[in-house]
């Protein structure tokens, strides 16, 4: 039973469930922002499968990096087999395409260009880890959509995509990428609040406690 507490563990460890409130703030964020048109279950679930999908991959694809720089997180540990984790991965990938349909395209495609490309170059990644956050947040948004609040929330993540690239040489930078990653709620319930929809903001908003509560026992980093 211990043993088995402990795979469980270290899978919500790998798919870094604190950080799946704050993906999920996106769409929801986007589909109250633009009037709540169409249903809001199909993008919230189409970014829950594509950013565990990204997240997982991306421990993948560093396998043989994070064996030297972060060698407390699963797949290094041995807790979780890297096959196992790369199937995983695809499943969660598969199912957020098959969810989201044509809109979840360029986020899906961003993904897989972050891991397989992007994130080997220094600029390159930070530009497309804030582009597949705009993208995200666009998944919740229908009819007239403003482009501000997802380019906006594209330049934030940027920015702390910049930060968090230097976690391994400054272990303290960590609490500042954790509290900037947990700022993602609040800047998508401030993009509702434009609007005047207080209860709307408040729901977003609301997304923040359970975030803050697994954080202090999951590693979002």
């Amino acid at each position: 039973m211990s043993m088995q507490r402990s795979k469980f563990s270290s899978l919500l460890q790998l798919l870094r469930l604190p950080n799946l409130f704050t993906a999920v703030a996106d769409p929801l964020a986007g589909w109250l922002l633009t009037g709540g048109r169409g249903t809001l279950l199909l993008p919230v679930a189409t970014s829950a499968a594509l950013y565990t999908a990204g997240i997982v991959l991306n421990d993948c694809f560093d396998y043989r990096l994070d064996c030297r720089e972060r060698p407390e997180r699963p797949l290094p540990r041995g807790d979780i087999p890297v096959s196992v984790a790369w199937t995983l991965g695809a499943v969660l990938f598969l199912t957020g395409l098959a969810l989201g349909s044509v809109k979840a395209l360029p986020l899906a495609a961003l993904i897989i260009f972050y891991n397989a490309v992007a994130k080997k170059i220094v600029w390159l990644a930070p530009v497309t880890l804030g582009a597949c956050r705009a993208c995200n947040f666009a998944l919740g948004m229908g009819g007239f959509a403003p482009l501000w609040p997802p380019v906006i929330l594209g330049v934030y993540v940027a920015g702390l995509t910049l930060i968090a690239r230097r976690e391994v040489v400054e272990p303290s930078l960590r609490r500042v990428v954790k509290q900037m990653l947990l700022g993602i709620i609040v800047v998508d319930a401030g993009f509702v609040m434009t609007t005047g929809d207080w209860l709307g903001a408040m729901l977003v908003l609301s997304l923040l406690l359970p975030a803050m509560v697994l954080a202090k026992i999951i590693p979002m980093t």
